[in-house]
């Protein structure tokens, strides 16, 4: 997982929404402002991550983080120690994010953190009754005056929540709070892909009168008391649930464009991910890998076919001059769905397994690829209307055919 987000790290640090949001929070002289009155006399604010979720399970979990690691990297004189919680968070999660270097809180909190110094809250995609639990802890002038939120924007929140008594408290806070709310709009970018990670996001600054008695004069009579009911472990309920999912996604008439938005999201379920298990009832699996050009030695690209008996149905492998691992996997890929495209092997119904995160997320389309990469995407996704496929990323362990076969002629050629 930590090469994983090595790759999601470069990819947010290349994209327009990261770029955005960065030159915001450094040029914005409202922020600078605000920022300079809520540290006083503390050096650092610290940062606390609540509704992340899951990076082993979903790759929007992952691009937050990794904005969230650029913007230490990229503004340490104010970002101190950044501590994070979710129900969702797996082992496998825990153990990444204490060797990125965040502090793994074992208690759920329930967004209810009572602050005492400067802090930061993180919350890519709240639950609405999670902000009315945060607020709801820190409603009074001691505490309200020294948190910023970067979160949904209160206002379009106001106007998104449904009527429903669910919400009660959430939206009497907010109303409560808007008029000593400083709210710096985030330029995430327009593009649907980003969106869907970060809905509206918006800095917000509080500045509530000394004078004022919050409890008092600013009174929330609709008290909700929400706390989430994710049983004793989640992160196992949710591996379960999107396990008996994904067979159910395989046994419907999905089109590939709808399990691109799906697989785009969520990585395959960890049984998958971890070993080579024939495809279901129906379905031809490809196994496909790629490597560019290293010194005198020329890329390679190899593709397996398999069947739902575990059978062989062919395979293939080239040189490509190339030095971008994607381009050589998409190669990879290419001729792999013209062979589908021409009935050698007849596929209908087609998964693709791949071990570089990237090609994975391009291909279902997320970030955003450079001209060259799209290009040859642009091909990739006429085919894509004729096979319907779910393309997936997995392990080195599990791509193990395709890179054996890859590397057996790169061995070749050294000798």
């Amino acid at each position: 997982m930590l090469r994983t987000l090595k790759c999601m790290l470069e990819c947010a640090w290349n994209s327009e929404m990261y770029a955005g949001m960065r030159f915001d929070l450094e040029q914005s002289k409202t922020f600078q402002q605000h920022l300079f009155r809520l540290l006083v006399s503390h050096s650092h604010v610290q940062v606390v991550i609540y509704a992340l979720g899951s990076m082993e399970y979903s790759f929007h979990s992952q691009f937050q983080l990794a904005v969230v690691l650029l913007l230490k990297r990229a503004l340490p004189n104010w970002i101190g120690n950044i501590e994070v919680y979710d129900p969702l968070l797996s082992p496998a999660d825990m153990i990444v994010l204490t060797k990125l270097g965040f502090e793994v809180l074992t208690i759920d909190e329930n967004c209810r953190r009572q602050v005492r110094r400067p802090t930061m809250f993180y919350m890519p995609v709240p639950n609405y009754n999670l902000l009315g639990n945060l607020l709801g802890a820190n409603w009074s002038l001691s505490c309200i005056n020294q948190i910023f939120l970067l979160t949904n924007s209160f206002r379009h929140s106001l106007t998104s929540i449904s009527p429903c008594s669910l919400y009660g408290e959430t939206v009497q806070r907010l109303e409560r709070i808007l008029p000593f709310t400083t709210e710096i709009d985030i330029k995430t970018s327009y593009k649907q892909i980003y969106t869907n990670v970060f809905s509206r996001f918006a800095c917000h600054f509080f500045d509530v009168d000394p004078n004022i008695d919050m409890e008092t004069s600013l009174p929330v009579t609709k008290i909700t008391g929400y706390i989430k009911d994710g049983g004793q472990r989640p992160w196992l309920d949710w591996q379960r649930y999107f396990e008996e999912a994904f067979l159910e996604y395989m046994r419907s008439d999905m089109t590939s464009e709808e399990f691109a938005q799906i697989l785009g999201e969520y990585r395959g379920p960890r049984c998958l991910r971890c070993n080579s298990v024939p495809p279901p009832l129906g379905w031809i699996k490809l196994n496909i890998y790629g490597i560019g050009t290293e010194g005198d030695q020329p890329g390679r690209y190899s593709g397996v076919f398999q069947d739902e008996t575990g059978m062989c149905l062919g395979r293939y492998s080239g040189a490509i001059h190339v030095e971008d691992n994607v381009i050589a996997g998409l190669e990879a890929l290419r001729h792999g769905l013209v062979r589908c495209v021409e009935g050698k092997p007849n596929a209908h119904k087609l998964i693709v397994e791949s071990d570089n995160v990237i090609l994975v997320q391009y291909v279902n389309g997320h970030p955003e690829p450079n001209e060259i990469t799209m290009n040859r995407l642009k091909e990739i996704f006429d085919m894509l209307e004729r096979v319907t496929c779910a393309i997936y990323h997995v392990y080195e362990e599990a791509n193990k055919a395709a890179r054996d076969l890859a590397m057996r002629h790169e061995c070749h050629n050294r000798a």
